[in-house]
């Protein structure tokens, strides 16, 4: 239990990592990769590049000042950092390393001395937001080594299919060395691990598995991110890939799946967004009623259209409700953005659950029309990486 001196000192300094924690964070990278270079094995460079790390941490470290004395707020936050963390292999060993430079950085940028209070309560506070994260974390890895075929780390598996599903989109179907295979939730993800340039890190990313659980392999489907600003390294590699190479595979992890209910579904894609929400489609149509099923794929145009042909040909064999919106292409059921008056046509009367995926800005104006239809907020479900659950 942290004392009420502590959980004040620590509220008293949340407006202050609110305007200044990308600042405070950006000090704290600086120092860790210098002094333990082997963490870029670990973290997303990319985005260390762009500064989203620096503001996702400060993000996490301005919610938990915020909300220190109402844990329990904070916990969708850390079941869904704790998974993200799972599919990187972020062990007790390194919060110790990460608490010490966040410390560093909080004293240089504050100017505080070595036995400052500020100082002193946030080393206390930041043990205990380790435990919590150890806790969780370890609960998340026993239980995948525990499941049948389950295993922890990361281990080989190999390119057994290429597929290509749209322009610039394609699927990898993978196989593990050791024929194990653990079972995993739709709408789940996996951290892929590959050591795509030539100064000797790793890379993971996470992507979601787009096939159906109970299949005897996992499908990743990619989309090549080829921003000259900005060029994705493990996409492009993995486009550039061959069947029979080798990947390092976490188990499945992640909390964007379906939730127990009565109700009718409806999943609603934004361009390359469809992976879990076709993973959740794909659950659905073995075990449940297709006429109560909507699928809404949003999609540039045509030739953009994701595995179009894998998704008419399962309508057309279980009958559930398609429709396709093409941003800039006349040959679908409406062009342009989604509006309120198309969704009102195409769901059911506020009586779904609705999960939806897509870029950020997509899942925000979604989730503001399926509010503006009567939705409730327990209705909507969505995948946001980061501190909040909240879309802007």
């Amino acid at each position: 239990m942290l004392s009420d001196q502590i959980i004040q000192t620590i509220k008293e300094t949340a407006p202050v990592l609110a305007e200044q924690g990308v600042q405070i964070t950006d000090i704290f990278y600086t120092k860790l990769f210098a002094n333990h270079p082997e963490l870029k094995n670990i973290f997303n460079m990319a985005n260390q590049a762009q500064g989203e790390q620096s503001k996702a941490l400060a993000e996490s470290v301005f919610m938990y000042a915020s909300y220190i004395d109402q844990l329990d707020y904070l916990t969708p936050m850390v079941k869904r950092i704790a998974h993200k963390h799972a599919s990187l292999h972020i062990l007790p060993e390194h919060y110790p390393i990460v608490g010490k430079y966040l410390l560093e950085s909080i004293k240089e940028y504050l100017g505080l001395g070595d036995n400052d209070p500020i100082l002193e309560a946030w080393a206390v506070a930041y043990d205990a937001l380790a435990c919590i994260f150890i806790d969780v974390e370890e609960q998340i890895y026993a239980e995948n080594e525990n499941k049948l075929g389950g295993w922890r780390g990361f281990k080989p598996f190999l390119i057994d299919q290429i597929v290509e599903e749209a322009e610039g989109v394609k699927s990898f179907y993978l196989l593990p060395e050791d024929k194990e295979l653990v079972s995993f939730k739709a709408g789940q993800y996996v951290g892929v691990k590959t050591k795509p340039a030539n100064d000797g890190y790793d890379e993971i990313r996470q992507y979601s598995l787009s096939n159906a659980p109970g299949d005897d392999f996992y499908r990743i489907t990619v989309k090549a991110e080829n921003m000259s600003s900005n060029p994705g390294v493990v996409s492009n590699y993995l486009h550039s890939a061959d069947v029979g190479d080798a990947v390092w595979l976490q188990p499945p992890t992640g909390d964007f799946v379906l939730k127990e209910s009565f109700r009718s579904k409806v999943f609603i894609a934004g361009g390359v967004g469809i992976t879990p929400v076709l993973s959740m489609l794909l659950n659905e149509l073995r075990y449940f009623d297709s006429e109560q099923i909507t699928f809404i794929q949003c999609c540039r145009d045509k030739k953009h259209h994701i595995m179009e042909k894998e998704l008419r040909t399962l309508q057309e064999n279980y009958g559930f409700k398609y429709y396709v919106a093409y941003e800039s292409d006349e040959s679908g059921d409406h062009q342009g953005y989604l509006t309120k008056h198309i969704l009102s046509e195409w769901l059911p009367e506020n009586e779904a659950d609705v999960y939806f995926c897509g870029p950020k800005s997509f899942m925000s104006e979604v989730n503001k029309l399926c509010m503006a239809l009567g939705y409730e907020e327990d209705q909507l479900h969505y995948e946001v990486f980061g501190p909040t659950t909240k879309l802007s």
